[in-house]
């Protein structure tokens, strides 16, 4: 990449410093020149390349990247409205069901250890046992 930035340069200073000078922009006579399109792509390619080298740093020295080491995870989640949910997760070795609405979090009931066996896969029968597991504890509040 430093390699590329200094070619860049270089390129530049020669094209800056040449004998003869070019005509260059809104004064060309050619606006579809070979310099005039070597001047915007070059200028192109330096925008992009500071667009990622901003991004990259944001990411970098800001926390913006996404990391899974915790031990909190999300398993499935069903929506119950338009704006309502209710997801669950893996809280250390917890099982936690949770309303999610806009500006609330509400715990709707927790897990027994073992009552919600793990699948890897987190395939279809992941999705099963969870609703399965929704359909019993929205069974036993309506007995209640």
């Amino acid at each position: 990449m430093k390699r590329l930035l200094c070619l860049v340069l270089v390129f530049i200073s020669n094209s800056a410093l040449s004998a003869t000078p070019a005509i260059i922009g809104s004064n060309s006579p050619e606006p579809l020149s070979t310099a005039n399109l070597t001047q915007w792509t070059i200028g192109l390619v330096f925008v992009l390349l500071m667009i990622l080298v901003v991004a990259w740093a944001a990411k970098r020295f800001t926390g913006l990247a996404a990391s899974h080491k915790g031990n909190l995870k999300v398993l499935s989640g069903v929506s119950l409205g338009s704006r309502e949910k209710a997801v669950l997760i893996k809280a250390g070795n917890q099982h936690l069901l949770l309303g999610v609405a806009p500006g609330r979090v509400v715990t709707l009931h927790t897990f027994e250890a073992g009552e919600i066996l793990e699948n890897e896969a987190q395939g279809e029968s992941a999705s099963n046992m969870f609703h399965d597991s929704l359909q019993k504890v929205m069974n036993k509040k309506a007995a209640e």
